[in-house]
């Protein structure tokens, strides 16, 4: 009888323990994993002159409202240092988008190797918007046109989420 009766509390006792286990452990939040790294590319070209040159990559999270992005923006003959700015979700009736960054380079270091002749900066974000549909990157350059009328080109790069 002792025996049965030490057998009850330990039942017991082990139910009361696995109910307070799963009242005590919270599930964490499930995090969404990265896609595979997009590469962007953008060559800015104006009067006949190479300006500005970017390359690197985008990712999208499989949850489809992040992504990142790790680009580096190279100066090659724009007067000024290029600039890039990354937009999301670009339509056709918004050409550009919502601009979530502006990057300009810092500094400008002569003297660097093909294709950054003017010295290059990388520039890394992360962004959350929903709803996200596209990331819009836009380099621009510029130089001057016909003696002395500043100039400003760009050329974008859109890509689309595959989550």
């Amino acid at each position: 009888m002792r025996t049965n009766l030490l057998r009850r509390v330990l039942v017991a006792f082990a139910a009361v323990l696995a109910m307070t286990a799963g009242a005590v452990m919270t599930a964490s939040p499930a995090q969404a994993a990265w896609g595979g790294q997009i590469p962007v590319t953008i060559q800015v070209t104006g009067n006949g002159h190479s300006l500005g040159y970017a390359s690197g990559w985008v990712q999208f999270d499989t949850g489809g409202t992040t992504f990142q992005y790790s680009i580096t923006v190279c100066r090659q003959s724009s007067y000024t240092t290029p600039t890039l700015t990354v937009a999301v979700n670009n339509q056709s009736n918004n050409q550009v988008g919502t601009v979530v960054a502006t990057h300009y380079m810092s500094s400008w270091t002569p003297g660097g190797t093909a294709p950054c002749y003017g010295g290059s900066q990388t520039f890394t974000g992360v962004h959350s918007y929903s709803p996200l549909s596209n990331t819009y990157f836009l380099l621009a350059g510029n130089t001057f046109v016909n003696g002395n009328n500043f100039t400003v080109f760009t050329q974008d790069r859109l890509v689309y989420k595959q989550y």
